[in-house]
């Protein structure tokens, strides 16, 4: 796992995740709520500037081949 800086690119409070994208992965990268470190409602919007570990994610679930863990707003 490593660490990046990157972005929002989309988030759905209906469902609880999105996807962000940083200049050091390959592609987009699933979030999913539970790994948001914020407090209170765990919540992004497009173009929120975050900070987040970043693994693979076989064998691509929902079209994804990243994930994202410890997401934090920066």
């Amino acid at each position: 796992m490593r660490n990046v800086e990157g972005e929002c690119v989309w988030w759905s409070d209906e469902d609880g995740w999105g996807a962000l994208r940083s200049d050091d992965v390959a592609s987009e990268v699933f979030v999913h709520f539970s790994n948001l470190s914020m407090a209170g409602y765990h919540t992004l919007q497009a173009g929120d500037r975050v900070r987040f570990d970043v693994e693979p994610y076989p064998p691509g679930q929902d079209g994804y081949f990243f994930r994202a863990h410890d997401v934090t707003p920066i």
